[in-house]
């Protein structure tokens, strides 16, 4: 055998064997129970689309593609027969008309603010079509969630419900979660029924594991129970998302999503519970004001298709064969990469460079499904770019690293601290090896910082992103460790030793419960950016303190002298 392959090829193989293994462990269907008869009671649905949403609507509503409702009600009628809408005016109120068209039923909602020339053209526009579809329409909900906006007291919000009611034979209610509720027993006594919001992944102060959530859902409706005996309660809006943040022990995923609805559906049909599902479709829009978790809380993705089965097992990565793919054409292209560069490679040093292309591997493609999920406009799609690209570049020099570099390269030596780069950049048009290093470094320190100092400080909609930073992360404590750590005694840049500073404060800042593992997992990450530059930022505070103490002396001497006269 050639001996430049007697170890990659044995190296190549370990390491595509395990990151198969480590695609079919992510991918493994899961076993959760079936929704029964394999449709929900009722979904929220509103007509959104790239061409219009709520946040580009008008007083007339919003830009809905001719035809649009009609096909997406034919869709949904395969797992529901029947869609709760918010407002009645625009072309949302066109959803009742094609719902009877498709056989289904509507909650019709009034869309209740603190304008009562809106109101008014609400309530006349759901009356008009609760008259014109009355087989149609299941119940009028006048009003969501205003009490929570603070847009009208409970009194007037009661007194509404009252006229609405007085003017039809429906059932007339209003939507909120239950806390609001039992601080409004007027609103309480005005409705034929209460409808209560249950979002336990938006629980404050922290929100329950998904182990637990249903038991929590259980109690939740037990107690609005005994706070209203003998009157009938309907679940409004209840639901998980699928991507997003972990919020403590909270974790939006495509499984958990899966995991809670169908449960829930199944507890529901069991106990005999009402309910609406939030949601029929996923709203990227709502990522604008609620972070990306806001825009994944459909069964259906934003292109139509069903997100999970209904029915069976499911997995959190059902491509995962084609992400194992991908990853093992990493591992092997790594070797090939050190062995074009001429490396006589042991089977230590093949193995470990195989498999830090294939974890780099792992790690790039579920970034670039997160960078995608995160991307609002083109704004976002900049920015989930650079991530990527720092994902990949990161893992790219991690290999080179492991792989192919020697002691004394170019590419191995320190970064330059930023200071010295830009005077020498000013002064010269050429940039060195280790200028690049430095301002590659920076490239990745500076927008790290930002986002763990946001995380820390307003991290409630704000996405974990230690996908993107952890390969350049362990790219620098390698070539750290590697290459510098005996070696360079150059003191560490004043700005990299303070940023460093910065992100390990930011990044425990971000932690929002010691139960929430991607809080950590991010923290970790900043921890591994700084690690190179902490012996620097000691030195920054010994120089700090020297400081602060020589001023505290001088001041004792001035203060000496002055005494002795």
């Amino acid at each position: 055998m050639n001996p430049a392959l007697r170890h990659t090829i044995p190296a190549a193989l370990v390491a595509v064997a395990l990151s198969v293994a480590a695609w079919a462990w992510l991918g493994r269907p899961i076993a959760l129970p079936d929704v029964p008869d394999g449709r929900f009671e009722c979904l929220s649905y509103a007509p959104t689309s790239d061409a219009g949403s709520p946040l580009t609507a008008n007083e007339d509503g919003f830009v809905v593609p001719e035809g649009l409702i009609e096909r997406d009600l034919v869709t949904l009628s395969r797992y529901t027969d029947c869609v709760r809408i918010y407002s009645a005016i625009g072309r949302q109120g066109d959803v009742v008309p094609a719902a009877a068209a498709a056989g289904m039923q509507v909650l019709l909602g009034a869309w209740i603010s603190a304008d009562p020339d809106q109101n008014r053209r609400e309530i006349e526009r759901a009356l008009s079509l609760t008259e014109q579809y009355p087989e149609t329409v299941r119940a009028v909900i006048v009003g969501n969630e205003v009490l929570l906006r603070r847009e009208m007291s409970g009194e007037k919000l009661a007194d509404l419900i009252r006229t609405v009611a007085a003017r039809t034979d429906h059932p007339v209610t209003y939507a909120e979660i239950s806390h609001f509720w039992r601080n409004n027993r007027v609103v309480a006594d005005a409705v034929d029924y209460l409808t209560v919001h249950i979002l336990p992944h938006w629980d404050d102060p922290y929100p329950v594991h998904i182990d637990v959530v249903q038991d929590h859902v259980q109690a939740i409706l037990d107690r609005i129970h005994a706070d209203f005996p003998g009157k009938e309660i309907q679940i409004g809006e209840i639901g998980w998302p699928s991507a997003g943040r972990t919020r403590a022990v909270a974790k939006p995923s495509l499984v958990n999503e899966a995991r809670f609805l169908r449960t829930f559906a199944a507890n529901a049909e069991s106990h005999g519970v009402r309910y609406n599902i939030i949601e029929a479709i996923d709203q990227p829009w709502k990522r604008v004001p609620e972070g990306t978790v806001g825009g994944y809380w459909g069964i259906l993705d934003a292109d139509r298709h069903l997100k999970f089965p209904l029915t069976g097992p499911v997995s959190e990565w059902p491509s995962w064969p084609l992400a194992a793919l991908f990853t093992a054409v990493l591992s092997v292209a790594s070797l090939a990469w050190a062995t074009a560069a001429g490396k006589r490679l042991t089977f230590r040093k093949a193995l470990s460079t195989s498999l830090a292309a294939a974890a780099a591997g792992i790690v790039i493609w579920q970034l670039a499904v997160q960078a995608t999920a995160l991307a609002i406009g083109w704004t976002g799609a900049l920015w989930a770019a650079y991530l990527i690209v720092c994902g990949v570049l990161g893992g790219a020099y991690l290999v080179y690293l492991l792989g192919v570099a020697e002691p004394g390269t170019r590419w191995t030596h320190r970064p330059a601290a930023i200071g010295p780069v830009m005077r020498r950049l000013r002064r010269a048009k050429t940039a060195t090896a280790t200028d690049v290093l430095g301002l590659a470094q920076w490239a990745v320190l500076l927008p790290a910082a930002i986002v763990a100092l946001l995380l820390a400080t307003d991290g409630r909609h704000r996405d974990f992103l230690s996908l993107a930073f952890c390969l350049p992360a362990a790219a620098f404590v390698i070539r750290w460790w590697l290459f510098d750590a005996k070696g360079s005694q150059e003191r560490t840049g004043a700005e990299e030793a303070w940023i460093a500073g910065l992100l390990i404060v930011a990044g425990l800042g971000g932690i929002d419960h010691p139960g929430n593992r991607e809080a950590w997992l991010w923290a970790a990450c900043c921890f591994a950016l700084a690690a190179p530059w902490l012996p620097g930022l000691w030195g920054e505070l010994v120089r700090l303190t020297h400081v602060r103490l020589s001023s505290s002396t001088r001041k004792q001497q001035r203060a000496q002298h002055e005494a002795d006269g």
